[in-house]
């Protein structure tokens, strides 16, 4: 039986990279809370809003389109601010082509490097 090739999955490299930067404004927080259904808008970037950068880079980036998630931790260490510029980046740690399975380390920094949020995630990627 021959092992499945998967063209995209063989283009990745360990170490690779991809950032988006973002800042939220008092606006973004306002519309967030109304969707989120709370009666007064955060006075803080919520945490769903951070982890949705790293939803971006790896739905879209790296690995990018055709990703499945399979899990992904986060410990926040800081609290993002308003207007704050966020830098948020996956780096490749792992491949593993036997099994299509991508591992990265996630990271999100605010003002001069401040790390605001720290993590890992692990993704299906046959394409």
């Amino acid at each position: 039986m021959t092992a499945p090739t998967f063209p995209r999955f063989e283009q990745l490299r360990e170490q690779q990279l991809v950032s988006v930067h973002r800042q939220f404004s008092s606006d973004d927080l306002e519309q967030w809370s109304r969707l989120a259904g709370l009666e007064q808008p955060v006075s803080r970037v919520p945490e769903p809003l951070i982890a949705g950068l790293f939803s971006y880079l790896l739905g879209m980036e790296l690995p990018g389109k055709g990703t499945n998630y399979l899990k992904q931790s986060m410990t926040f260490a800081e609290q993002a601010r308003v207007d704050e510029p966020l830098t948020a980046t996956v780096r490749i740690s792992r491949l593993r082509p036997d099994k299509a399975l991508v591992n990265l380390e996630t990271i999100c920094c605010g003002d001069n490097d401040r790390v605001i949020c720290r993590g890992e995630a692990l993704v299906l990627f046959q394409c």
